[in-house]
């Protein structure tokens, strides 16, 4: 008798600005799951996500999702209530992966007693413009949010006083620019696939248009960098993802300055982008793993965490 096919419903759309890349990601995966082995359906995830998900009913969600909402571990949590296996990390590995201040303060304090202690940029917290102007160039992005949106670099005078109102805002925090190299590897079922070195065509650094408009970037796998920093961004990686107690798939981002000889890690992506330009099926492709496989393992891995009664 033949077994029944696994139904798959890949979340995507969401309520954040990452709408646009989460669909994207959400298409690119369903067009390449392995329709054999699975029946696969779309959710336009809206505010009406609650209805949508109970009447469907499928066997596993694959979270396509990126930013608010899907990656902060409200989906998650959601899922979690109704015992609805899902793909990617937990509501806790995601609550914390959201929020940059909070990664750094927890990776930086659970790496303490480990080999390999993971070293983060500072962060700024002064109350004065003045103070700010002894520090340029200075990096201002969102406590939580992903794809570099509304990251910004400040080099000067100026750049303080037209983001004034984000710079003492604690919606945001403030950090040295370090490093001049960009670096990122996946984490796939604990395994580090490869270190890419990203180099933007459109920016000074990887923001938004680097990663999502066509030959926006150049990614070079493996990254030509010496053996020690490969090996120290590899083994940083795998410790965040078991740290955090990430699943299925992460993606670590580093600045390396070559000058020093010195790494940083920036933060972790517990829903790494899943578009053509994305790095973590570029890196899976590298290590022989096609899109359709990639999508097969972290569809083997989805589950739910049990949630405690009252």
């Amino acid at each position: 008798m033949k077994s029944k096919k696994l139904h798959i419903a890949f979340l995507m759309g969401g309520l954040s600005p990452e709408r646009e890349v989460s669909l994207n990601s959400g298409n690119a995966c369903y067009d390449a799951i392995d329709k054999e082995k699975y029946y696969a359906t779309k959710i336009i995830v809206d505010k009406n996500f609650y209805d949508q998900i109970l009447s469907i009913k499928p066997d596993i969600c694959f979270n396509a999702l990126h930013g608010s909402f899907g990656e902060d571990g409200t989906i998650q949590s959601f899922l979690n209530k109704i015992q609805m296996p899902y793909t990617h990390s937990g509501a806790n590995a995601s609550t914390i992966a959201m929020n940059k201040l909070l990664t750094k303060n927890y990776l930086s304090q659970f790496s303490e007693n480990t080999a390999e202690k993971i070293i983060f940029p500072k962060t700024y917290d002064f109350k004065s413009m003045n103070e700010y102007k002894k520090f340029l160039p200075l990096v201002l992005k969102p406590i939580s949010g992903g794809s570099s949106v509304e990251i910004n670099i400040l080099k000067n005078e100026n750049d303080l006083n037209q983001f004034k109102d984000k710079l003492f805002s604690n919606q945001f925090i403030v950090e040295p620019l370090v490093g001049n190299r960009e670096l990122t590897v996946s984490v796939l079922e604990n395994k580090p696939l490869v270190v890419t070195e990203i180099i933007s065509k459109k920016n000074f650094f990887y923001d938004y248009n680097s990663k999502y408009t066509s030959n926006g970037s150049l990614h070079i796998l493996p990254a030509k960098i010496p053996n020690n920093i490969y090996n120290k961004v590899i083994k940083w990686a795998k410790l965040a993802h078991q740290l955090l107690g990430c699943s299925g798939i992460s993606r670590s981002d580093f600045r390396y300055d070559d000058s020093s000889d010195t790494i940083y890690m920036l933060e972790i992506n517990t829903q790494p982008g899943m578009t053509k330009t994305s790095l973590s099926p570029e890196q899976a492709q590298y290590c022989g793993i096609t899109l359709t496989k990639l999508v097969d393992k972290l569809i083997s891995k989805a589950k739910f965490e049990k949630v405690k009664k009252d």
